[in-house]
């Protein structure tokens, strides 16, 4: 196997110019002197350059590894599934399935020429185990022997990820074949100590799914970003960043309730990542499509507020929308009384007008305007329509009602639209 110092030592010397930070000789002298440690330690370790920094009285080395040297060199120390034995490893026990959403997201991002990113994977070792010096400053060399394991500390998901697709055949193997992933070496030999740090690493602060899909690469992410900025029920009254919208804040929706309308529209189902959606040309395509249909339901549904026979509070929500619509930023007390007022102020009630937007999309295989028409103008999308009692919303059990946001519900909810439109 060749380590990054190997192909450090290979580096094309004719890519130097005028302004190049490293000359000839320097790099010359690094090959001079690290070559000869690379023959010595031949068949008996792999010898790696490193950086170095010092935490907590300890220093950690962080050294770069091929993909096929990872499963080589790292060890996972995990707890297993039947062990209520906690002391038994030093991590949690393996999740397949965040395994396999790891090498989802590295097959997917890869065959579409999209870039991907796998953080540090944190790792310890006995320093006795190991041979390292300093040779400048932060910059050392290592040698880790070959019957020597890191184990790991932090990246046990990756770790597993990295060597299924090593193990695979063909394309998927070829992903990752040139790859190289950091690993930081903490020297530390007591095993107490590593499952403190393991504790101390995992206290991190949750981020909130609405920045997620804020910077997400493309798919459902990537559309709704696009329809949040396109539709003006959403644009300026979406919180794009934290988890809910927020009181007093004049937003209505997060990016994330428009995520989830997006993955219903498209595929029927709200956790959708969409990932066949993987060009800038696709997300702009689906999102103008979806963008186009909504400012027309959301005017459709507005114009409703001037039929007579609906109900006082299907036309006060009715006008309301409008009002929202035409403006940008909301006073909060609007944005409240929205909420309060309107089912489709709400993540579960995007997420049913996403489904029935699926199901003219799959009829006609396109919003069809005269249906989304339909939709806006003979549903009745306050709190107090038909299509919600006892679906989404139910009785609190104290003479008040709340919302049920659970799949079924809204699958509910779903069907019983359908069947007042009488498509079903």
């Amino acid at each position: 196997m060749i380590s990054e110092t190997a192909l450090f030592c290979e580096a094309n010397d004719n890519q130097r110019d005028d302004n190049s930070l490293v000359t000839q000789e320097l790099t010359k002298a690094i090959k001079d002197s690290i070559q000869p440690i690379m023959v010595e330690w031949y068949r008996t370790g792999q010898t790696f350059l490193a950086m170095g920094s010092e935490h907590g009285g300890r220093l950690m080395l962080q050294i770069n590894a091929h993909a096929a040297e990872i499963p080589i060199l790292l060890r996972g120390k995990s707890v297993t599934h039947d062990s209520n034995d906690p002391s038994s490893g030093k991590n949690r026990p393996i999740d397949d399935r965040h395994v396999k959403r790891i090498k989802d997201y590295i097959i997917e991002r890869s065959r579409s020429n999209n870039k991907w990113i796998l953080g540090t994977i944190t790792a310890n070792v006995n320093p006795s185990k190991i041979k390292y010096q300093q040779i400048w400053k932060d910059l050392y060399v290592v040698v880790i022997f070959n019957n020597t394991s890191l184990d790991i500390t932090d990246g046990q998901h990756r770790k597993k990820a990295i060597l299924e697709l090593i193990e695979s055949d063909g394309i998927e193997r070829d992903l990752i074949k040139d790859a190289t992933f950091p690993i930081n070496l903490i020297l530390e030999a007591e095993l107490e100590q590593c499952q403190t740090d393991f504790c101390d690493m995992a206290q991190t602060l949750a981020i909130p799914q609405s920045l997620l899909v804020a910077y997400s690469g493309f798919g459902k992410d990537a559309i709704a970003r696009f329809v949040v900025d396109h539709v003006d029920m959403f644009y300026e009254k979406t919180q794009k960043i934290k988890s809910t919208p927020g009181s007093k804040t004049g937003y209505i929706y997060t990016i994330n309730y428009v995520a989830k309308l997006v993955s219903c529209a498209f595929a029927g189902h709200p956790t959708n990542k969409l990932s066949e959606v993987n060009t800038h040309n696709l997300v702009k395509q689906d999102g103008q499509e979806l963008s186009d249909c909504l400012n027309s339901f959301f005017i459709f549904y507005s114009q409703t507020a001037e039929f007579p026979g609906n109900s006082r509070e299907w036309q006060k929500t009715a006008r309301l929308a409008g009002e929202i619509i035409g403006k940008e930023k909301l006073y909060w007390k609007d944005a409240e009384k929205f909420r309060e007022s309107c089912i489709l102020g709400i993540s579960a009630g995007l997420e049913i007008l996403g489904n029935i937007l699926h199901y003219i999309r799959q009829k006609y295989d396109c919003f069809d305007e005269e249906m989304v028409k339909q939709i806006a103008q003979n549903i009745d999308w306050s709190k107090q329509g038909p299509c919600w009692k006892d679906t989404v919303i139910v009785p609190d059990g104290k003479g008040g009602s709340k919302i049920s946001a659970g799949r079924g519900s809204v699958t509910t909810a779903f069907q019983n639209c359908l069947q007042q439109l009488g498509w079903e």
